[in-house]
């Protein structure tokens, strides 16, 4: 390949993630406020002077994106026909902020933290797979270790099952980085690292240079989180990264995270090191409208079926029992519990406006 076509294969990625960013800044529709906000946070330091601290590394974030489009399908048509991951552009942007972003002095990964909430099915769970075995054979690092961290064994397995049947299907990168797959632990005897999945917290020895923490609105407590960040102290390029819905429990650890990156992407506390992309609806969007599904569902029609949810919401209109678990599964919208008492669509049409106080006289 000619240098000058490398080179335009190499800025590629941040052309289409700036493309993305730029898209959702022209069409207030295209997403919620907090995507909006992080977008607009891309462009401007990616525009900015020389005396900003950090540099975007095309290089570090075509090498991320392309590792990942390197990876096959697991589940599926898609896998059945033996095709490999193709990011989405919203997929590329997320990709290209986590991994493309340098410190200007010391080199080293600007992103530490990533929050990444988004809906059910759209394709979080393979890409932080595919991240995971990234990070694991392709980081530079030796001694590595990867966990895919959750409440449960059955979902820490929803992170760590993809990733082992990604790297079963490449035997060019199992012969590259002497691969040993088993059961419940990926290593790599050529560099000394492992990716296991992991309940509850690691050991007191345990030095994560990644944690991926699935559906973090199910953790009761932030003991999970906290044990993998204070656990990567030693790391030069440590990565926690969170992949989850929204839930019931205003209460908890997932939520203060939430409102935390808020706070960082309104401007009114910062954290250099966080990286957050919360999709959702806002607030006086109306949830029943199919509009919210598109905006927040970013890969709508892709690895999400429009049929499928156009299903979802219309059995959520009608039946009050599923519309709460319908605005956080497919909205990404907080609720204080998991069943609503009245159908508010069905209240909402027995308005009369006409009617007058005076009306309900004796």
């Amino acid at each position: 390949m000619k240098p000058e076509n490398l080179k335009k294969l190499v800025i590629s990625y941040r052309e289409r993630a700036m493309s993305y960013c730029q898209s959702v800044q022209d069409d207030d529709g295209a997403a919620c406020l907090n995507i909006r906000l992080a977008a607009k946070k891309f462009i401007d330091e990616l525009e900015s002077d020389g005396d900003f601290r950090y540099v975007f590394d095309d290089v570090a974030a075509f090498k991320a994106c392309t590792f990942i489009e390197s990876m096959p399908h697991t589940k599926g048509v898609w896998a059945a026909q033996g095709k490999k991951l193709k990011l989405s552009d919203w997929q590329i942007w997320i990709t290209c902020a986590i991994f493309g972003w340098k410190d200007r002095e010391t080199g080293h990964r600007r992103i530490r933290r990533a929050l990444i909430l988004v809906p059910r099915k759209n394709g979080k769970s393979a890409w932080a797979a595919a991240i995971g075995n990234y990070m694991l054979c392709a980081d530079g690092e030796y001694g590595a270790e990867i966990y895919s961290g959750a409440t449960s064994l059955k979902q820490a397995m929803e992170v760590f099952s993809p990733a082992r049947v990604m790297a079963q299907k490449t035997p060019k990168l199992c012969d590259k980085f002497s691969l040993q797959i088993q059961q419940k632990s990926i290593i790599s005897t050529l560099t000394g690292s492992k990716f296991e999945p992991v309940i509850g917290k690691p050991g007191d020895g345990a030095s994560p240079s990644c944690a991926i923490i699935d559906e973090y609105h199910e953790h009761e407590t932030d003991i999970l989180v906290e044990t993998m960040r204070t656990g990567q102290g030693a790391r030069t390029n440590p990565l926690l990264l969170i992949v989850s819905t929204a839930g019931s429990s205003v209460g908890g650890p997932c939520h203060q995270a939430v409102q935390d990156a808020e706070a960082v992407l309104m401007g009114t506390a910062q954290d250099d090191h966080l990286f957050a992309a919360l999709y959702g609806i806002d607030d006086g969007d109306k949830w029943s409208d199919e509009k919210s599904l598109i905006k927040a569902n970013p890969n709508y029609g892709v690895s999400v079926s429009a049929d499928f949810l156009r299903a979802e919401l219309k059995d959520a209109i009608t039946n009050t029992r599923r519309q709460n678990i319908f605005k956080t599964k497919h909205l990404n919208q907080w609720v204080g519990a998991r069943n609503a008492f009245f159908n508010m669509e069905n209240w909402a049409s027995c308005e009369k406006a006409d009617m007058k106080i005076e009306d309900f006289k004796g």
